[in-house]
């Protein structure tokens, strides 16, 4: 009976063992499937298409390679082949007679390919030079020193924006550098004086500047490429950097010892090594000093021209534009030099006119006359 008993025991425990896998299953089944950490593959067949978030994968604002792989603002925005914005409208030459104001009265501007007399936005009584949008003027005549030396004030007016601004004071000459400063204020070389004679200073604006040669004679000119300049001191030519004094000795001797203008400055023969100073009626010199030239007509006779004022030199034609005083006022010659600038044939001569600038540089020129301003074209050499 005993082992009737347990065998019947044993029977239901096992009964009851077999039946727990089955509640388990059912409470499983029972739990909401968004809670239920599964193998990604499940999940994806218990939630819909439109809900599934794995648990595997961080949402994409979480993925920390994103901002640093980014290409910065700033590259992206403007393209690399975007062109540069376009230069302000400003006229391409801007003239008056150096040494003579215009007293309220219209100068000569070439503006959009027209040449016509205009009035001038500010007062300039003394023209020293236009560059690029860049009017160097003194706003009064000139003044004597108390050693008598003839000195103004230096102004810059700026085309471009409007405004004009006091550079120096007691200046008796200035020159703006061919290099143009994409927006910025240009380099000016001035002759300013102090106290006895004059200095040859580097300006950037009223409160920058730099002394680069004491006690010269206020005659210079900037080199085309503005790295150099030339300039006078004792009646002797010198070049220097125009970085600094480089304290190279004379290269011509006696430079405007008989006579002088005001306006007088040593021209720059393109970059053939060269240059030129007024004297009966001009002389060339090597930049280094090596050679000095005194050009002959034609013929081989002596030139006997009246002693230039204003010039310019054409590196294209190799001709010089010279403007002279004669007998019955200015006149403009042209001057034809050889390869080795030891012939000038005169190829063309205007009378009763003035030298204004370049109308399209090494090419055609502008002139003043009673007639009115002209276009006259350089002869081609022959």
């Amino acid at each position: 009976m005993k082992k009737l008993f347990w065998l019947v025991l044993v029977i239901l425990i096992a009964a009851c063992g077999g039946a727990a896998p089955e509640t388990a299953e059912t409470v499983a089944t029972a739990v909401p499937p968004t809670i239920i950490a599964t193998p990604e593959t499940a999940v994806a067949e218990v939630l819909p298409t439109n809900t599934r978030r794995p648990t595997t994968i961080p949402p994409t604002p979480q993925q920390p390679t994103r901002r640093a792989t980014a290409v910065p603002p700033t590259a992206t925005a403007i393209p690399t082949d975007t062109p540069a914005p376009p230069p302000p409208d400003v006229p391409a030459l801007v003239w008056l007679p150096y040494a003579t104001g215009n007293f309220g009265q219209p100068v000569l501007m070439v503006e959009d390919g027209e040449m016509a007399p205009q009035l001038l936005p500010v007062e300039a009584e003394i023209f020293f030079d236009y560059q690029a949008g860049w009017l160097a003027y003194g706003s009064q005549f000139w003044q004597p020193t108390a050693n008598q030396q003839s000195v103004t004030d230096l102004r810059l007016y700026s085309f471009a924006t409007g405004e004009a601004a006091v550079w120096a004071e007691q200046v008796g000459r200035a020159a703006i550098s061919p290099l143009e400063m994409l927006g910025e204020p240009p380099s000016v070389a001035a002759a300013i004086h102090n106290g006895q004679g004059f200095d040859l200073i580097l300006l950037r604006g009223a409160e920058n500047r730099t002394v680069l040669v004491e006690d010269i004679d206020p005659y210079f000119s900037w080199s085309p490429d503005g790295r150099q300049i030339a300039y006078l001191r004792n009646n002797a030519l010198f070049v220097t950097d125009a970085a600094s004094n480089s304290g190279n000795p004379p290269i011509a001797s006696g430079v405007y010892q008989n006579s002088g203008w005001i306006g007088d400055a040593p021209l720059w023969l393109g970059d053939s090594g060269y240059l030129l100073y007024a004297d009966a009626p001009f002389t060339i010199v090597a930049v280094d000093g090596s050679e000095t030239i005194v050009p002959a007509s034609g013929d081989g006779v002596s030139l006997d021209h009246g002693r230039p004022l204003t010039m310019l030199y054409s590196a294209t034609h190799n001709q010089l534009i010279a403007e002279t005083e004669g007998m019955f006022g200015s006149g403009v010659m042209f001057y034809q030099f050889d390869e080795g600038f030891e012939t000038a044939v005169i190829s063309m001569q205007i009378a009763d006119a003035q030298l204004a600038g370049w109308y399209e540089e090494g090419e055609s020129v502008v002139l003043s006359s009673p007639r009115g301003p002209m276009i006259l074209p350089l002869t081609p050499r022959n």
